[in-house]
């Protein structure tokens, strides 16, 4: 049982849609937006529509990826109309992907003026990611244990 609630409760997938739900129930239909790509490039939570509009093709992006996984810390990316701040979304055991800011209407100069504010964030979305990453391992300690007090669930 221990195996099964560990590959429920640690994927960086159930991590990275964990994040998704929580942030961009919050998020409006204007303005700066966030986008939640998953470790292979994939968009996997976010709004993609606004996203196309301000890049023609996520592939565009991966290079900018490719810098966050060398060491930098964010990396800022031109768009269509606007900014895209890219940064290294997971924990110390989880490497979920990269989180997206897009900014509509930033100008190089206005992104770079913000750049502060942008880090911020960018570190905000990986504590959320740190403090779902230790309750999920909470409830798969207290499952754990539950499980084998149960008579029915115990290993025998």
């Amino acid at each position: 049982m221990d195996s099964l609630y560990q590959s429920i409760l640690s994927s960086s997938q159930t991590l990275l849609g964990q994040i998704g739900r929580a942030v961009l129930a919050e998020q409006a239909d204007f303005g700066p937006f966030w986008v939640l790509l998953d470790d292979q490039r994939a968009v996997c939570a976010g709004d993609e529509q606004r996203l196309a509009e301000m890049i023609d093709d996520i592939a565009s992006l991966h290079p900018f990826c490719s810098r966050v996984d060398d060491g930098f810390e964010s990396v800022m990316c031109p768009a269509k109309d606007g900014v895209i701040a890219i940064g290294h979304l997971g924990t110390e055991r989880t490497h979920c992907g990269y989180a997206l800011l897009a900014l509509p209407g930033y100008t190089a100069d206005t992104a770079h003026a913000n750049a502060a504010m942008i880090e911020m964030l960018l570190g905000q979305m990986n504590l959320l990611a740190d403090v779902m990453e230790k309750n999920n391992l909470f409830h798969q300690e207290h499952l754990s244990r539950l499980s084998k007090q149960s008579p029915v669930l115990a290993e025998r």
